[in-house]
């Protein structure tokens, strides 16, 4: 990338330096994840300030300096996602999808098909009114299966220690066969739920070397009783 490209993206997340100025973390559509400087209130509701938050889905103007490091010239807000912090449960379920996926992510490295499926899930998470945790599951085996980790339907009890008998088998097989959006007011039990997390993030955890996350305490803390993945 050189000069200047506008862009969308999602703010994963946000770091004050000095003054008004501040480190972004950016998930753009056209450039993938990448950090940029920006100048612009901390607090408050103007434009400058919501297309910094953490979620905020916006336009970007991006100017690379000296090679890999960016300024925000111009930014527009979106969807501040504002339904994503008017509850809890919502609120938890959105931070650990958005943690999961800058860790999955390259850095620099374009992802069209995992930053489609990242707005999609937020557009359904704000939407719905309760059971966030079905769209977190769908939402963790298709991002899997788009890095190209997630075993093949015929291999999924075995690489993810399933009795072949379980039941719970006949729901990962409906996650896998059927899209995100499909989701949008479908349900499932609450322990068939946990289990299912359970389950795919032990098998993130030993395939991608993925340690504890910062958003899981938060979640854990909303999902009482939740099987641990260790």
């Amino acid at each position: 990338m050189s000069g200047a490209v506008r862009t969308e993206g999602i703010v994963i997340r946000q770091t004050q330096t000095t003054g008004a100025r501040k480190m972004v973390l950016l998930f753009t559509r056209e450039a993938g994840k990448l950090s940029a400087g920006a100048y612009g209130p901390e607090r408050g509701k103007s434009g400058s300030a919501l297309a910094f938050r953490p979620f905020t889905r916006g336009l970007y103007e991006l100017r690379e300096g000296r090679p890999g490091y960016f300024s925000v010239t111009q930014a527009e807000v979106v969807d501040a996602c504002f339904a994503i912090g008017e509850d809890a449960d919502r609120f938890a379920e959105a931070s650990f999808v958005l943690e999961f996926t800058d860790k999955l992510l390259p850095e620099r490295g374009a992802c069209p098909e995992i930053y489609d499926l990242l707005t999609d899930y937020f557009d359904l998470v704000q939407a719905r009114r309760d059971d966030f945790r079905l769209l977190t599951l769908s939402y963790l085996i298709k991002i899997l299966q788009l890095t190209g980790v997630f075993p093949e339907a015929a291999e999924v009890a075995r690489e993810l220690r399933i009795d072949p008998n379980d039941d719970i088998l006949n729901c990962m097989s409906f996650l896998l066969e059927n899209p995100l959006k499909r989701m949008e007011k479908l349900t499932l039990k609450p322990e068939e739920e946990d289990r299912l997390f359970a389950l795919l993030r032990r098998f993130a955890g030993d395939h991608l070397e993925l340690g504890a996350l910062k958003s899981e305490k938060m979640l854990r803390s909303q999902r009482k009783g939740d099987i641990p993945w260790k």
